[in-house]
């Protein structure tokens, strides 16, 4: 697996003192409902089963729209799993995403051994609690295939100002 992030992560992983595959962190109940949900797996697709997602009827077969289908449905707002929001400060959502985002990956890895896949996780401050009062924090996979490779593969991180960025990719 390959790990990358961009210089505002690195620096919010020092903030947390977080070593993305030595700390584990406690989640909540609703994170590890999340995790222990069944992956869908049909018609070259992997969709984590979160609300009774299914596998389209029809869906244009080329690798983009693939990719952008898994993309949008395997994207995950870790605020939607934790109850009592204002309780927890901007930090603690995205240590809940980065625990989330490594179980995950050591399922797909595990669960489809054949298949490559790319994890992305961004997180951003908020600054102005009139919008909101806690971290944006925020997961998504897709399958890295051959014909596509280049979706939503960002070749520098550093282009986003605003927030942090990881990225993994599990070449199987």
């Amino acid at each position: 697996m390959e790990v990358r992030v961009n210089k505002i992560m690195d620096e919010y992983l020092q903030i947390l003192g977080y070593d993305f595959w030595e700390n584990s962190v406690v989640i909540t109940e609703g994170i590890t409902r999340l995790t222990k949900c069944k992956f869908l797996d049909g018609k070259d697709l992997i969709i984590l089963n979160s609300f009774g997602q299914h596998i389209p009827a029809i869906l244009n077969e080329n690798a983009v729209d693939k990719c952008e289908f898994e993309n949008f449905e395997n994207r995950i707002c870790i605020a939607d799993y934790v109850s009592y929001k204002k309780n927890h400060d901007d930090f603690y959502f995205l240590s809940l995403g980065l625990e989330f985002t490594k179980i995950i990956a050591k399922r797909l890895q595990k669960e489809f051994p054949e298949r490559s896949f790319r994890l992305k996780l961004s997180f951003g401050k908020i600054e102005d609690t009139d919008i909101c009062e806690y971290g944006n924090c925020n997961v998504s996979f897709y399958t890295i295939r051959d014909d596509a490779e280049h979706i939503y593969r960002i070749d520098d991180l550093n282009n986003f100002k605003n927030e942090g960025l990881l990225e993994i990719d599990i070449k199987n």
